[in-house]
């Protein structure tokens, strides 16, 4: 989850939306806090200071480049924490499918979160999940070869229907208006939710 919010976040910086991005790089500084104990569990090499130091560069305003090393420091640091992950479950369709689900329906109850009477009332939650959708989406294009083992076209299915959930989410901008409400995202997330349900 911190990742897809760290991309977002750092893309809204870069395009010089320094203000909306960071409750998005704050919210990554209060996930890791909320995990901080499975992370000292895990023994995962603790990385709150690169969050602290990133979420505080962008409140003050600070040049993209000043967040560089942070942001990269951070994205590294997440990406070790995974693959601290037993290898059997890295390597398991089953887990990571699971993994995928759970995103997804983060990501879904943050729009929902985010859309109200046809209308964005919330950016952060709509910017949120949209980082949830990256972070779900990538993981199955990392694992691609997990899902292309079984030999059919599960792997172009759920691409497609990646394609279809993430149209709720055109552009890190808000739009004007939902592309699509939230009983319709429920909607068009049912085969992926399915598809993934089968592992």
């Amino acid at each position: 989850m911190m990742q897809g919010q760290l991309s977002v976040a750092s893309e809204l910086y870069r395009d010089g939306e320094a203000e909306d991005s960071r409750s998005l790089f704050a919210r990554s500084t209060q996930r890791y806090e909320t995990l901080e104990p499975a992370f000292e569990n895990r023994g995962v090499e603790p990385f709150e200071d690169s969050l602290g130091s990133l979420s505080t560069k962008a409140r003050n305003g600070d040049e993209w480049g000043e967040l560089q090393s942070s942001h990269d420091e951070a994205q590294g640091a997440i990406q070790s924490a995974m693959q601290g992950v037993d290898a059997s479950l890295r390597d398991d369709v089953a887990f990571q499918s699971r993994v995928q689900l759970a995103l997804l329906r983060q990501a879904v109850g943050e729009y929902d979160e985010a859309v109200e009477d046809g209308a964005f009332v919330d950016t952060a939650e709509y910017r949120s999940g949209l980082g949830h959708m990256r972070a779900a989406r990538g993981l199955l294009e990392q694992h691609a070869d997990l899902y292309r083992a079984s030999g059919d076209e599960s792997y172009d299915e759920l691409m497609a229907a990646y394609d279809t959930a993430m149209e709720a989410w055109p552009t890190v901008e808000v739009p004007e208006t939902p592309a699509m409400s939230s009983g319709e995202l429920s909607a068009s997330t049912f085969k992926l939710e399915a598809l993934l349900g089968e592992y």
